[in-house]
């Protein structure tokens, strides 16, 4: 059901009922778990060049920002960690003009130093996002709100996902 719905929100399956409506203004931007986005082949640099038209050093100092080393930037994107693919990942989207971000399972696969660097980067984005997570410390640190899809109802809580877990089955 996670999947069926970000597919939705892609346009890439109709709903058997009902209709979803983007706005004109918003900008989908999807994260993959699997990083299958970016090429292997290219450098950090490279990637920021081809979306927008930067200088060198402009793209460096594009990815500076987000805590990119010179030697990470100037590497292969098949050298890099885990935490750098998925904050290339997030600037790529940013870069883009991404104004709504869908991620699937954005921690699945990293380790906790690079879960720390996609979350401070995810919280320097001035966006929406939507995301599909298990991660109960990247749900408590990053979501100011939760909604829950159970057994064909829907509940919004105003909260992380402690808040959740204390109010469960509470929600409006």
């Amino acid at each position: 059901g996670k999947t069926t719905l970000f597919r939705m929100l892609l346009g890439e399956e109709q709903p058997t009922t009902g209709v979803i409506k983007i706005g004109p203004s918003i900008q989908v931007g999807y994260y993959s778990q699997e990083q299958e986005t970016l090429d292997p082949n290219k450098t950090p640099v490279e990637i920021v060049r081809s979306i927008r038209a930067y200088s060198e050093p402009q793209a460096l100092g594009f990815l500076a920002g987000l805590l990119f080393a010179y030697e990470d930037a100037t590497n292969k994107v098949r050298n890099l960690s885990g935490g750098e693919k998925a904050r290339l990942q997030i600037a790529t989207l940013m870069l883009k003009g991404a104004n709504f971000l869908l991620l699937d399972e954005p921690t699945n696969n990293l380790d906790i130093p690079s879960c720390e660097e996609l979350e401070a980067a995810l919280q320097e984005f001035d966006g929406t996002i939507l995301t599909i997570s298990h991660d109960r410390y990247f749900l408590d640190k990053l979501v100011d709100r939760i909604i829950e899809l159970n057994d064909g109802l829907v509940r919004d809580y105003p909260g992380g996902f402690s808040y959740y877990a204390a109010h469960q089955g509470q929600g409006r």
